[in-house]
């Protein structure tokens, strides 16, 4: 029996890892994920259901990307690559949407959708949500899904039966994607 405990002991040692040694992985910062990912999946779009001859919808599968975040982080000097930051990040078709009524994509924009820390979808409703402009993300729970102010996030095939992923994990934080861009200076009776 004494033999059996010391050969159990030997087995776990030999498989430890050695001390002092860490192991990191190296995947890639939030803005070379940005730039590389496919962003929520898209059905119908502009094309629409009218062609002739018809199509299948899956035929107007596509995914949005993040140019037009990425675009105006670059060109107000917000840095995507600093550590421990989680970037809630609006892809390109709503980021034209919300320049369509005049939304300016500035500095104090690209800052309002970027939270310090590594917050995971887990911890939106406990963690306070700072912005780097100095703003607050508001969370809450509604209709089953996660609503940091306007916008939703971890949502698996919502309307209209598109992915917003979460918790996309980087060497510097987290990315989220959001439905819609978010507005600097939004506040909860805003919200209906």
């Amino acid at each position: 029996m004494l033999s059996l405990a010391s050969a159990s002991v030997g087995f776990s040692v030999m498989g430890a890892a050695p001390v002092g040694r860490q192991i990191q992985v190296q995947m890639a910062t939030i803005a070379d994920t940005l730039a590389s990912m496919e962003g929520p999946d898209m059905y119908w779009e502009e094309k629409g259901p009218l062609q002739d001859p018809p199509k299948e919808e899956s035929d107007f599968k596509e995914f949005d990307k993040y140019d037009t975040f990425l675009k105006a982080c670059a060109d107000n000097g917000v840095d995507l690559t600093q550590a421990d930051i989680t970037v809630f990040a609006p892809a390109n078709e709503p980021c034209r949407q919300f320049m369509s009524t005049g939304g300016k994509m500035d500095k104090s924009f690209c800052n309002y959708h970027i939270v310090e820390g590594k917050v995971p979808s887990s911890a939106l409703s406990s963690d306070a949500l700072k912005t780097k402009d100095g703003g607050s993300l508001t969370y809450r729970r509604k209709f089953r899904k996660d609503f940091v102010d306007d916008a939703f996030t971890d949502v698996k095939n919502g309307p209209p039966r598109t992915s917003y992923k979460a918790n996309i994990a980087c060497d510097n934080g987290l990315i989220h994607m959001i439905n819609e861009c978010l507005v600097p200076g939004w506040s909860a009776s805003d919200w209906s």
